[in-house]
């Protein structure tokens, strides 16, 4: 069977659906499309759209690959980009960047959000106006935005007061549509558009400043939809480590790995929420400087400790040279670590 009428004709179970961001899953736009367009291969980019198509039970793939180098393996007309923005601003915004970084090929981005397809050169017209046809969305060329300095980063699509993301970490929050940033002298400069976050610049440049034009830059939450509860993993096994790098939590998921201990309060708050569906439980080392950047779900065996009156970074290494080489039982370790911290910490969540 072929799907497209005009300048090419291919079959329609060559086309590889591409889907970036939890809310393409969590709204129901990528079981319509993989419905609509019966692709040959559905992918998925993304870690916390990886927790949201797992629960979503759908055919898919996850590919830990950015969207530009999975898009690159493909000719324009085999392979759609889909992605739910928050703004036609933002839409155009993330496209271009993406399209940016494709060379000489074209870039078709399925838009949900905006109900918008859009087009960067070189593109296939047959395949969009089939697309168009079969989804109902608008065909429009998308906006090529300015190219800044190698050491300058742009964040469309902001919502004045949004938490802004580098590497999963927050570094401030937006005042306007755009966020500009720079990295000199080893450190994060606002430019315009932010007001930058002390605490988070410097856990940034703790785990060394990235390549800003590669780094992974978003505002605003994470997920919108609480994560669905899994069945409890093994109970006894070794401990992973995972400090202010919630991106990181796939990593963590082995099979003898009984359970996390998150040092940060986001990573808290993202690694329970990864975790949940897995059965992955988490000890949660905070201090209460939360920006709820995902909705809270925490597998059974989970504790969240808040620190009384230390930082959750000093506290955190301090736990993290508790976790022993050797396997554990979960449970009784996170005790342990309760008991000897006694009035240093109160429980602020306990999941059972």
């Amino acid at each position: 069977m072929t799907g497209f009428q005009g300048g090419l004709s291919i079959t329609i179970h060559e086309l590889t659906l591409i889907f970036h961001g939890a809310d393409v899953f969590d709204y129901g736009d990528a079981a319509r499309l993989i419905s609509l367009l019966h692709p040959g291969l559905s992918l998925v980019a993304g870690v916390m759209a990886r927790t949201a198509a797992e629960e979503s039970g759908l055919p898919v793939t996850y590919d830990g690959r950015r969207p530009s180098e999975i898009l690159a393996e493909y000719p324009g007309d085999k392979a759609v980009l889909i992605h739910r923005a928050k703004t036609d601003a933002s839409a155009h915004r993330f496209g271009s960047l993406i399209h940016s970084h494709l060379k000489d090929r074209g870039l078709i981005l399925i838009d949900p959000g905006t109900c918008q397809i859009l087009t960067w050169e070189p593109v296939d017209p047959s395949l969009s106006a089939w697309l168009s046809k079969k989804t109902g969305y608008t065909v429009k060329s998308g906006i090529h935005h300015e190219r800044y300095p190698p050491d300058t980063r742009v964040i469309g699509g902001c919502l004045p007061g949004e938490p802004v993301f580098v590497n999963g970490i927050i570094i401030g929050y937006a005042t306007s549509e755009e966020a500009v940033i720079s990295f000199h002298d080893g450190t994060v400069q606002a430019i315009s558009g932010i007001d930058l976050k002390d605490h988070g610049v410097e856990k940034l440049i703790r785990f060394g400043c990235p390549d800003i034009s590669k780094a992974w830059c978003k505002s605003g939450n994470i997920r919108i939809s609480r994560p669905m509860k899994g069945d409890r993993r093994i109970r006894k096994g070794h401990i992973v480590v995972i400090d202010h790098s919630a991106m990181a939590c796939f990593g963590a998921f082995d099979p003898d790995t009984c359970g996390i201990l998150t040092i940060g309060d986001d990573t808290t708050s993202i690694c329970g929420h990864i975790g949940c569906f897995r059965g992955m439980p988490i000890l949660g080392i905070t201090d209460g400087d939360i920006d709820g950047i995902v909705p809270e779900g925490y597998a059974p065996g989970s504790v969240v400790l808040q620190a009384a009156w230390e930082r959750d970074d000093e506290l955190g290494i301090e736990i993290a040279g508790m976790v022993p080489d050797e396997p554990v039982v979960w449970d009784e370790w996170v005790e342990k670590i309760i008991q000897e911290l006694g009035d240093r910490v109160k429980v602020v969540h306990r999941e059972i």
